[in-house]
């Protein structure tokens, strides 16, 4: 039996599945696991050296671009153990060139088992179809220390996570599943996740967010767990994400999505620039994303979308006509000021990097931010998209940064579209990549 100690530093807002899911798998071949979730809890230096130096294996988890920084940041603490130390998730790829530990992607629970036991740690990302146990959620801190659920009227509610799969059918440029799954999808089991929903009911949890990659990746296997799910706790609400693509193509299910209680969506739009879009292979164009909102809407469902405004790829014209469609769709209710300024990641495995490259607008790789640093060919959207960051951490609203942006680029601002403020549903924390 090996003593495992699994380390959470970011995961959305939400008690981390990265480190409940394997916990399960690794106590089920009787593995001693405990846990940290750096996210909410308040561990000293020397706690978590103390921890790590009683750990045979330190796993932690990177699931995305932010929580893998994070995670270089605890592990610098921890260089000694280096040899019994595992980066898992999907931006664990970014590094493994830099020395402090090992590193594995894909399906990563039963590979996190193998190392437990003694195994080679495996140099590709693995897949497979085996069945899992009922994430291990006791290990974490309660969900009253996570992001709630805010209903229409302003309500709060505690609120739960699952993923029905892994990976993704899709093969979106800037996403980070595609280099590690490549258009792979596997399930991970109706009886499985009905069951950690249960449990998270027990625990207090009134809504449910799906954090599939894309819900509707699998329809099917989508519709009968919210059934299943509203049916054995009709109090929920329920969440998810999914791409335009799906929604458009199965639109006839949005009535029953929110039949079942799915109260909102979130869905990448990205750009409103059909070329950026094409790109990004999004599967969709600028004329869908008005089509989405009309159907959301008929359906009464609410639809949050994301956007990812800084490319080399977006002409200044396109950023303000992405302004100019947040507020004229009234959109700014639902749309954080930290969103406008989102700047293209390029992890060194993203299939972005070698175009980028061909245009010219790499600069350098920056090691510690796991990113290609890159420069636009228009030195004012550089300059702006600095601004917004900082106009965002102000706390500014979306008029000023409107009229920063508008200055910026050297137009006039176009007139104020009134827009009543709305309650939409959410939850109380933004999430990033």
């Amino acid at each position: 039996m090996a003593a495992v100690l699994l380390i959470s530093t970011y995961e959305q807002g939400h008690q981390p599945l990265g480190v409940a899911a394997p916990a399960a798998a690794l106590r089920s071949v009787g593995h001693d696991v405990s846990a940290f979730d750096l996210a909410v809890q308040s561990i000293s230096s020397d706690q978590l050296v103390d921890a790590a130096s009683r750990a045979d294996l330190i796993g932690v988890s990177t699931p995305m671009h932010t929580a893998a920084r994070l995670g270089v940041r605890v592990v610098r603490q921890l260089q000694e153990h280096a040899d019994r130390i595992v980066f898992y998730g999907h931006a664990a790829n970014s590094l493994r060139e830099l020395g402090l530990g090992r590193a594995i992607s894909g399906d990563t629970d039963r590979q996190l088992v193998a190392l437990a036991n003694g195994d080679a740690a495996p140099t590709m990302p693995v897949f497979d179809r085996e069945s899992r146990p009922v994430p291990a959620r006791t290990l974490l801190p309660p969900l009253d220390e996570y992001a709630r659920y805010r209903s229409a009227d302003g309500e709060h509610h505690l609120a739960g996570y699952v993923e029905a799969t892994r990976g993704c059918a899709h093969r979106c440029t800037h996403c980070p599943l595609t280099p590690i799954y490549g258009g792979r999808l596997r399930l991970n089991g109706a009886e499985i996740v009905l069951a950690d929903i249960d449990q998270q009911v027990a625990a207090g949890a009134e809504h449910i967010t799906f954090g599939d990659p894309d819900f509707l990746n699998a329809p099917q296997l989508a519709v009968e767990l919210l059934e299943a799910a509203s049916t054995a706790h009709p109090h929920l609400t329920f969440d998810a994400t999914i791409k335009v693509e799906h929604l458009l193509e199965h639109r006839a299910l949005l009535p029953e999505l929110a039949r079942c209680g799915v109260t909102f969506i979130t869905s990448a739009f990205e750009s409103v620039d059909d070329e950026l879009l094409g790109v990004l292979d999004k599967g969709h164009t600028a004329a869908d994303l008005d089509t989405m909102l009309g159907l959301a809407e008929q359906a009464g469902i609410s639809l949050r979308p994301t956007w990812l405004p800084f490319t080399p790829w977006t002409s200044a014209r396109h950023y303000l006509g992405l302004l100019q469609f947040v507020e004229t769709r009234q959109l700014i209710d639902v749309t954080p000021p930290v969103q406008l300024g989102l700047r293209l990641l390029a992890p060194d495995d993203s299939p972005l990097v070698a175009p980028m490259r061909e245009m010219g607008a790499l600069v350098d790789y920056d090691a510690d931010g796991l990113t290609w640093n890159w420069r636009h060919a228009d030195p004012r959207m550089d300059e702006l998209q600095g601004e917004v960051v900082r106009l965002a951490e102000m706390q500014a609203d979306f008029a000023e940064i409107k009229r920063a942006s508008c200055e910026a680029l050297g137009v006039e601002p176009w007139p104020d579209v009134p827009a009543p403020h709305v309650h939409r549903p959410g939850l109380t924390e933004d999430w990033f990549c």
